[in-house]
C-alpha cells in the first residue's frame, strides 16, 4: 500500500507539471489542455497501481513519438476511472479503458485496450467497427461501458444487470452479465454476455503497430519490453547526438543564405505536437529553434529541410498585426483536394478505422483563426523550403505540399474574416 501511494503521488505531480506548448500551426482540434487530459482522471486515487503504471508508460511513449493531440482529435478522452480489468494476476491482466467523444453523446465508440504480460505492455485502439471484435460478438462491451458510465441515459442498445452473474478466470471468459434490450421500457430480449479476454488480446498480438495511435508495445514498471518507438532513421539527428550536430546544422543554414549563428537550437520541454517551432524572447528579442519529439522521426534530409524552414522564419518573418487568436462563431471547413486526401490516407491516417470521417471532420475543421501575417509567413517559409531543399523523402514532399496548400487557403480566409 505504501509503494502504491508513493507511486500515485509521483505520477500525480508528473502529470500536473505537464505544460502545453504553442504549435507552429493554428489549433484545429482540442485546446492545449486536451493533451494532458489524456492521462488525467477525476481522482488519481481512484486508479489501481497497474493503471498508474500504464499511464506512465504511455506518457513515455508520447515523449518519443508524440500522439496525444491526434489521439484526442480522432477518438476522444480516455475515462480511466471507468476502466474494466480482465484477469486476476498483477502481471497477467488486461484493461478496457473507454474513450469518450463529446460530439457523440452518451455512448462509447472506442476502447483503449491494454494487456500486461510480465514487464511488457501491449496496447491497441479498438472501435465498434473492428471486424474481429464483432465476429466474436464482443462488441457488446462498448454498450456495457456506456451503461456503466451513463446508466439509463446510455445511447447503447443494451442495458445490463449488476453485479456480474458469474466470473471465470485466466485468459478465457471474464465477467458475464445479462444484457437486456428494451423497447418503450418493455424488455424484449435478454441474453448472457461474457467478455472473452483471448479475443481482445489477439488484437494486440496480431496488429501490434509502430504508430501509438493504433497500437504498440512498450515496457512497463521499469521492466523489459519494447521502447514504444521506431528506431531513428540511419544517420538522422537524434536527441542523443543533437549537441554534436548543431555546428553542422548552422554551417548548412549559412550555405543556404539563412544563417542562424545567434539562434539557439534546443530540445522541447513539455508537450509539443509540431515537428519544430521558433520562439522569441519578448524582452531580449533573442530567438531559438525548438525541436519537438516528432522531429526525430524524420529522415536526415527531411530534418535539414525542417530546420531550414525554421531558420527562414528567424530571418524573414513579417511582424504580426495581432497575436490574438480569433474564435470563429461557427467552424470553417476546408475542402481538401484529392491529392492531399491521398497523402493523408497513406501517411497520416493509415490503419485508422473510417479515416474519411476524421479527414472530413477534425482535419478539415477550423475553429480558430490567426492574423493574415501568420499564414503569409508560413507560405513564404514553405515556398523557400520546397525550392531550396528538393531532395527529401516522398512522405515529406507530400506533407510540405499539403501544408503549403493549407496555409494558402487559411491566408485567403483570414484576409476576409480575421478581426481582432
Amino acid at each position: 500500500m505504501k509503494r502504491t501511494r508513493i507511486l500515485q503521488i509521483i505520477i500525480f505531480f508528473v502529470l500536473a507539471s505537464l505544460s502545453a506548448c504553442q504549435d507552429d500551426l493554428p489549433v484545429v482540434g482540442p485546446d492545449e489542455e486536451a493533451s494532458a487530459s489524456l492521462f488525467m482522471t477525476k481522482s488519481v486515487s481512484e486508479l489501481d497501481e497497474n493503471l498508474l503504471l500504464i499511464q506512465a508508460a504511455m506518457q513515455h511513449v508520447d515523449s518519443i513519438t508524440p500522439f496525444f493531440d491526434r489521439f484526442t482529435r480522432l477518438y476522444g478522452t480516455p475515462l480511466w476511472q471507468y476502466a474494466l480489468p480482465m484477469g486476476e494476476e498483477e502481471r497477467d491482466i488486461s484493461y478496457l479503458v473507454p474513450v469518450y467523444k463529446e460530439e457523440i453523446p452518451n455512448i462509447i465508440h472506442t476502447i483503449w485496450f491494454f494487456d500486461i504480460q510480465g514487464d511488457t505492455l501491449r496496447y491497441r485502439t479498438i472501435t465498434r467497427e473492428n471486424e474481429q471484435i464483432r465476429a466474436y460478438q464482443q462488441d457488446f462491451v462498448f454498450d456495457e461501458l456506456s451503461y456503466n458510465i451513463f446508466g439509463d441515459e446510455s445511447a447503447g442498445e443494451l442495458k445490463f444487470e449488476d453485479p456480474p452473474q458469474t466470473r471465470a478466470w485466466g485468459k478465457e471468459y471474464y465477467d458475464c452479465h445479462y444484457g437486456i434490450i428494451e423497447w418503450n421500457d418493455i424488455e424484449v430480449s435478454r441474453g448472457l454476455y461474457c467478455k472473452e479476454r483471448t479475443v481482445w488480446i489477439s488484437e494486440t498480438i496480431d496488429y501490434t503497430d509502430s504508430n501509438p495511435i493504433i497500437g504498440g508495445e512498450t515496457g512497463i514498471g521499469g521492466g523489459g519490453g519494447g521502447d514504444g518507438s521506431n528506431n531513428p532513421p540511419p544517420g538522422s539527428i537524434t536527441q542523443a547526438n543533437l549537441i554534436q550536430k548543431i555546428p553542422d546544422i548552422k554551417k548548412r543554414m549559412k550555405e543556404l543564405a539563412c544563417g542562424i549563428d545567434d539562434v539557439d537550437i534546443v530540445l522541447v520541454e513539455g508537450v509539443c505536437t509540431s515537428n519544430a517551432k521558433v520562439e522569441v524572447d519578448k524582452e531580449t528579442g533573442r530567438k531559438k529553434i525548438i525541436l519537438c519529439y516528432k522531429f526525430f522521426n524524420y529522415e536526415y534530409q527531411d530534418q535539414m529541410s525542417i530546420l531550414y524552414h525554421e531558420a527562414y522564419h528567424c530571418n524573414h518573418d513579417e511582424a504580426w498585426s495581432s497575436e490574438t487568436k480569433m474564435t470563429l462563431d461557427s467552424p470553417y471547413y476546408l475542402k481538401i483536394p484529392q491529392e492531399h486526401v491521398d497523402y493523408l490516407l497513406k501517411y497520416e491516417f493509415d490503419g485508422i478505422t473510417n479515416p474519411m470521417t476524421f479527414i472530413n471532420g477534425d482535419e478539415s475543421m477550423i475553429k480558430n483563426l490567426l492574423c493574415p501575417e501568420y499564414y503569409k509567413n508560413e507560405i513564404n517559409a514553405y515556398s523557400a523550403e520546397i525550392r531550396l531543399n528538393p531532395l527529401v523523402s516522398e512522405k515529406y514532399v507530400l506533407e510540405r505540399l499539403y501544408m503549403l496548400w493549407r496555409q494558402e487557403t487559411l491566408y485567403d480566409y483570414s484576409l476576409k474574416h480575421y478581426k481582432h
